[in-house]
């Protein structure tokens, strides 16, 4: 039987991963959904921004090198937005983790992802 996320999310939580490694949105969807929220992807600001406003997330997994602009240029914008999201920023650049937090994010995961830290910025 699998195990659930937090009831603080409720039966459905909804979960926006925005990043352009396709391999890692459906190994953490999958995970993600195993753990019984509704996951969306993004593989771009653009795109994030759009399902941002389409998806109204509990959680964003957002990462910083995207195609067309960085996660820290779009994050202050987005948790203006979007004040109740938790965002987490992703990526492999663990010197970023500062200037992340300071500029809105809830919390950093260092790419690559370890699932037992995945589920506990979700705790």
């Amino acid at each position: 039987m699998p195990t659930y996320l937090p009831s603080i999310y409720g039966d459905n939580m909804k979960v926006l991963i925005v990043d352009d490694e396709e391999d890692l949105c459906m190994l953490l969807g999958s995970f993600l959904r195993r753990k019984k929220a509704e996951v969306s992807y993004a593989n771009n600001l653009r795109n994030g921004l759009e399902q941002l406003h389409h998806v109204n997330p509990d959680v964003v997994f957002l990462d910083n090198n995207l195609p067309d602009g960085t996660g820290l240029e779009a994050l202050p914008s987005w948790r203006q937005l979007y004040p109740e999201s938790r965002i987490v920023m992703i990526s492999a650049m663990s010197n970023l983790r500062e200037r992340a937090l300071a500029s809105g994010a809830d919390a950093f995961l260092e790419k690559p992802l370890s699932f037992r830290l995945v589920e506990s910025v979700l705790d």
